[in-house]
Formats: structure tokens, C-alpha cells, sequence
């Protein structure tokens, strides 16, 4: 008796330790909801660092703009006499904004940082219709993909069947052929489900950055309310709570800032300087002066200055009826979307999923006793899972339109 070799041996003993450890590292399913959905890709996305980071930089342009201007030191070996005050070795110098300048421009930078805290906003409300959507689709192609498994099982045991009654006599040959046609198709669309699943399904790990490996459960469904919105409400609520539009609202409060700070570079500042005389803390006098300066000349620049920032008001002013025109064609559209995906849901709920079962079911009771064709009973089968496929496809639909008017409002339906 042979026995195998310890190579053999030691072959077949790491061959089954690497099965176990990659057995042992496919990750666990990971149980999704939709809030967990919405509240990952709103937490994880690159786009909530970068988000951060414009207000923390915003924050410090704020805390700068508000703070006085920098003393300066200046240190020199005088080596006149009496030239006017222009001989002293020590001269400490504070200048002081009068007027409104530092005012203006702490406006500026605050409606600037707010406008940025709305754009953040909006980037979570954008990001949360993102993840509803790619949530949606993936329920989407769970169902379509269970129905086609379902209509694969159907024709595979119909073929069966075509085959044996053809072999007992009782059906023609092309009974047989066109079961094997449908077993194709079937097969067919089984492979188009899988693939569309498996896409769904990376977009939506890729927008949660989830290991792309990660097994994903859904634990909610697509589902159907039938509320309605008055569109005037919800006009109403977009031009006030919409992000896109509060911030431009706080960039021109900025801009309108910026001109004031403009026009009062012609105010005056207060001037304070502490003078000593030398170097040599031993001898010499000090002194001290307060003065103000005046900005007596203006040769463009405070003109320069007030122009270009009356220009950016304009500019802004007008972006922001743009985006204004924008949010209400957004709301109208979203909101006829959502009516036209509810009326559609209501229509198979009404009476067609019903019919397109009862017409099922009674091709099959036909055909069973002999007083209904083949061909008869592929047509009811076709109008059911036609039925099925398009009414999850509404219902993908509606959810996602209900989503998309959500964010048109500014993330939250009245």
C-alpha cells in the first residue's frame, strides 16, 4: 500500500488553511437602513472635510478681520541732530481705524463664513438625496432581480413539462420550442438583473465608501404615502429655507460690506507713537504723541476700490436672482414629478396589479385543464411580470421624486 509523499501532504495542509483564512476574511453583511444610508454618506464623503475646512479658514478671516491692526517697532541709530523729531532710536507706532472700517470689514468676513455654513448645508441635503437615490435604485434591482429568478424558475419547469407531454403526445413540437425560446430569454434577463444589482449595488458602497467587497442587507423597502403639498407652500418654504439662496443672501450682505468698508478708507485714523531718543536705555528722553492721520489725497485707489466693489454688488445681486428663478423652477418641476410618480403608484394600486394577478391565475387554471394554449399562458405570464417590473419601477420613481423635492424645499417638506 502507497502512501502520499510529505510534499503531498504539506500541499494539501496549506491548501485548506488558505481556504479556511479566506473563508474566515469575507467581511459580515452589513445591515443598511436608509437613515444609516443617509447619515454615512453624510458623515464620510470628501466633500463634508472640505466643507469643514472653507468655514475653519472663514472662521480665522472673521477673527483676523476684527482684531487691531499690529503695532510696529522700529529701532534705528539717529545720526543727525534736531531734524524734527526724526532722530529717536526707539519709535513704537499703533495706528487705530476710525469711522467704519473695521466694522465693515468684520461684516464682509461674517457674511462671508455664513455664507459658507450654507453651502455646507447644502452639500448635506445634496449628499442625503444622493444616498435616497442610490438607495432607491438598489431596492429597485433587488426586486427586479427576484423576478426574473422567478420567471427562470417558471420556464424551467415549463420546459420540463413541454418535454414530456410532447414525449407522451399530448402537445406539438413547437410547444417545446417555444418553451425553450422563453427558457433562453429568462436566462437572459436574469443575467441583465444580475449585472444592473451588482452596479446598484457599487454605487451605492462607492458613495458610502464601503470596502467594495462589503455584503450590503437593506433592511428598508420601497414604500408609498400619498401625501400632497400645496405648491405655493412650497415655493414659499424654498425662497426662505433653501441653502443655495440663504447664502447668496449672506454673500451679498458681504459685498454690500465690502462697499462701505471701501468708501471709508477716506476716514481718519488715530495715530499713536512712544519715542525714545536712543538706543542706550541709560540715557536719552521719551516722549510720546498722539495724532490722527488724514488721507487728505486720493489718487484712484479709494475710487478703484469703491467701483470694483459697487460691480461686485451688482454682480451678486444679480446671481442672486438668477438662483432665485432657478429654486422656483426646481420646485415647480419636482413638484409635478412627484404628483405624475404618485398618480402612476395609485393606477397599479387601483386595480392593475390585481388584474394582471387574476389574469395570471386563471391562464394557469386554463391551462392546466387543457382550455387554454401555451402561448396563452406565456402572454398572462409577460403581463404579470410586466406589471410587477413597472410597478417597482414607480415606486423606485415616487420615493425619489418625494427625495428630489425635499431637497428643492431646502431639506425639509412643510
Amino acid at each position: 500500500m502507497r502512501f502520499p509523499s510529505p510534499i503531498c501532504l504539506i500541499a494539501v495542509f496549506m491548501t485548506v488553511l488558505m481556504a479556511q483564512s479566506a473563508f474566515s476574511q469575507t467581511p459580515p453583511p452589513e445591515r443598511l437602513s436608509l437613515q444609516d444610508a443617509i447619515r454615512i454618506a453624510q458623515s464620510r464623503n470628501p466633500l463634508v472635510r472640505a466643507g469643514t475646512a472653507r468655514i475653519a479658514g472663514a472662521d480665522a478671516r472673521l477673527n483676523g478681520a476684527g482684531a487691531l491692526q499690529n503695532p510696529s517697532l522700529t529701532l534705528a541709530q539717529p545720526f543727525g541732530r534736531n531734524t524734527g523729531g526724526l532722530d529717536e532710536g526707539t519709535v513704537l507706532t499703533e495706528t487705530v481705524e476710525l469711522g467704519d472700517k473695521r466694522r465693515q470689514r468684520v461684516r464682509a468676513s461674517l457674511g462671508e463664513r455664513d455664507a459658507l455654513r450654507f453651502d455646507f448645508t447644502g452639500t448635506q441635503t445634496g449628499l442625503a438625496l444622493s444616498a435616497q437615490t442610490a438607495y432607491f435604485e438598489a431596492l429597485r434591482a433587488d426586486v427586479e432581480k427576484q423576478l426574473a429568478e422567478n420567471v427562470l424558475s417558471n420556464a424551467q419547469a415549463f420546459t420540463k413539462v413541454a418535454q414530456l407531454q410532447f414525449q407522451a403526445g399530448d402537445v406539438a413540437q413547437r410547444d417545446v420550442i417555444r418553451s425553450q425560446i422563453e427558457l433562453s430569454r429568462a436566462e437572459q434577463t436574469l443575467t441583465v438583473a444580475e449585472t444592473e444589482r451588482a452596479n446598484r449595488y457599487a454605487n451605492l458602497r462607492s458613495l458610502l465608501l464601503f470596502p467594495a467587497d462589503t455584503p450590503l442587507i437593506l433592511t428598508d423597502s420601497l414604500t408609498f404615502s400619498p401625501d400632497t403639498y400645496s405648491l405655493p407652500t412650497l415655493l414659499k418654504t424654498a425662497l426662505e429655507s433653501r441653502p443655495d439662496l440663504q447664502s447668496a443672501r449672506k454673500i451679498r450682505e458681504a459685498r454690500e460690506a465690502a462697499l462701505h468698508g471701501a468708501r471709508a478708507q477716506s476716514q481718519p485714523d488715530l495715530l499713536i507713537e512712544a519715542r525714545r531718543s536712543t538706543l542706550d536705555p541709560t540715557v536719552g528722553g521719551n516722549s510720546l504723541r498722539v495724532g490722527v492721520i488724514f488721507p487728505i489725497f486720493d489718487f484712484g485707489r479709494i475710487k478703484s476700490d469703491t467701483n470694483s466693489a459697487k460691480a461686485a454688488l451688482r454682480e451678486q445681486e444679480a446671481t442672486f436672482e438668477e438662483a432665485t428663478r432657478v429654486a422656483r423652477l426646481d420646485v415647480e418641476t419636482s413638484y409635478r414629478n412627484l404628483e405624475q410618480a404618485r398618480k402612476t403608484v395609485e393606477s397599479f394600486q387601483k386595480g392593475r396589479l390585481d388584474f394582471s394577478k387574476r389574469l395570471l391565475e386563471m391562464a394557469q387554471l386554463g391551462y392546466a385543464n387543457g382550455a387554454n394554449t401555451y402561448l396563452e399562458l406565456l402572454d398572462a405570464q409577460q403581463v404579470y411580470r410586466t406589471e410587477q417590473t413597472d410597478y417597482a419601477r414607480a415606486l423606485t420613481l415616487y420615493n425619489t421624486a418625494r427625495a428630489t423635492l425635499q431637497r428643492a424645499v431646502g431639506g425639509k417638506l412643510p
